[in-house]
């Protein structure tokens, strides 16, 4: 088999392709690098450069429209009644209840919803210049959800007046 020889390009044609490569390159590279992002709009738009023809159906969102140039239809029919919720609350209150100042051992204490209302949260808390040497050993709402109760005694042995503040969070409970 006979191998051809093989010529290398000449520098004419080296100068031509690379002069060619620039030529079409350059303008592109050109528009990517110095316009800035989002600056071409309609107003540097031709006249029916850009019509609808040509944009793809289902491209275009909600927010791609200014407001009022999407018009609501008419209502359409009500849809069944949907399934009840979870029971709510209404009504909500707090109720505080606070024992008497002293350096008495142990305080308990309850704060006791109004009628017709449960608890659905509480807390306690310990005040006064002894309260550093208290610890509240209990803190829950009754059996029955119409009170919370607070137990508080001293860790260390005080002096020092303190008292026990219970709250309870109440509300109307719907079944």
């Amino acid at each position: 088999m006979r191998m051809l020889p093989r010529k290398a390009p000449s520098p004419a044609l080296v100068v031509a392709t690379v002069a060619l490569l620039v030529a079409l390159t350059g303008t592109g590279v050109a528009a990517v690098s110095a316009l800035p992002r989002d600056s071409v709009g309609t107003a540097q738009l031709k006249s029916n450069a850009v019509t609808s023809a040509k944009v793809r159906n289902g491209s275009l969102l909600r927010a791609d429209f200014k407001q009022g140039q999407i018009l609501a239809g008419p209502a359409g029919a009500r849809g069944p009644q949907g399934q009840p919720g979870p029971p709510g609350i209404a009504s909500l209150e707090r109720v505080d209840a606070v024992t008497t100042a002293s350096s008495a051992n142990s305080k308990t204490i309850s704060a006791v919803c109004p009628s017709g209302k449960r608890v659905i949260a509480g807390g306690a808390r310990v005040l006064g210049n002894g309260a550093a040497r208290v610890s509240i050993n209990e803190a829950y709402p009754d059996s029955d959800g119409t009170k919370f109760n607070g137990v508080a005694r001293e860790a260390v042995a005080t002096g020092a007046t303190w008292s026990l503040q219970v709250y309870a969070m109440c509300a109307v409970v719907a079944s």
